[in-house]
């Protein structure tokens, strides 16, 4: 069974650390296959090495959060079927059609500021901050 880039991370996440025996026991690769993906990731800079196990980077939990919202480019990945076209909130998965997401702007509260970007309407949390929003064609609140 093939697997791909988006399910490697999302089982590196979620058991915060990966052997080629995961890769074996989850996908069916085999141990060499295994062996050979997770130092792939690694030299993209998704994974690094610890011990005997890859733990995710940095990069890699960017990259995990990133198929939360947009989805990976593989159109075949069960995951990402229903994201197209939309921004998906990684929190609670609430789902905004793209060309109606906009960029609040900041806001000061009595306690707190919020910052611009783009937030989910059902839970409130930032999706986008406005750099990354912008960088995606997204338009400003009136």
């Amino acid at each position: 069974m093939k697997t791909n880039k988006h399910k490697t991370l999302l089982l590196a996440k979620n058991q915060r650390a990966l052997d080629s025996h995961d890769l074996v026991r989850n996908f069916g690769y085999s141990p060499g296959t295994a062996r050979s993906y997770l130092s792939h990731l690694g030299r993209q800079g998704l994974l690094k090495r610890v011990n005997r196990n890859y733990v995710l980077t940095d990069k890699g939990h960017r990259r995990v959060r990133y198929f939360a919202i947009f989805g990976c480019p593989r159109p075949t990945c069960p995951l990402c079927k229903r994201k197209m076209g939309y921004l998906t909130c990684p929190d609670c998965e609430h789902r905004i059609p793209r060309e109606q997401a906009q960029i609040l702007k900041q806001k000061d509260h009595f306690l707190i500021v919020r910052q611009a970007g783009v937030y989910c309407e059902r839970c409130s949390e930032m999706i986008l901050d406005e750099v990354q929003a912008k960088h995606l064609g997204i338009r400003s609140e009136e």
